[in-house]
């Protein structure tokens, strides 16, 4: 099966669903990105494999990077608006 290019981040998505559901995952660490297999379903691994190859590393990294910096971001938001919502309940407990 031959790609468009660039080809969609739904397909790259589904590929990481069909990885992680194998338990095959991938994340970034110290830069790199990094397959890791815990109790691997190797039954799924020859289509993963096939899917990897066509896909490419690099267009799973670019994913995986950016998937990440949103989720970082999201919860540095949900920091944030803990901390908004805690000084707001002590200002209206009138505790400041």
């Amino acid at each position: 099966m031959i790609f468009p290019d660039p080809m969609p981040d739904a397909y790259v998505a589904e590929f990481l669903d069909l990885a992680r559901s194998a338990n095959v995952t991938f994340d970034i660490t110290e830069d790199r990105l990094h397959m890791r297999m815990v109790n691997p379903n190797w039954a799924m691994w020859s289509p993963i494999r096939h899917l990897l190859d066509e896909i490419g590393h690099e267009r799973i990294e670019a994913f995986v990077r950016r998937e990440t910096a949103a989720r970082l971001a999201v919860e540095s938001w949900n920091e944030a608006s803990v901390e908004r919502l805690k000084g707001a309940a002590e200002v209206m407990r009138g505790g400041m």
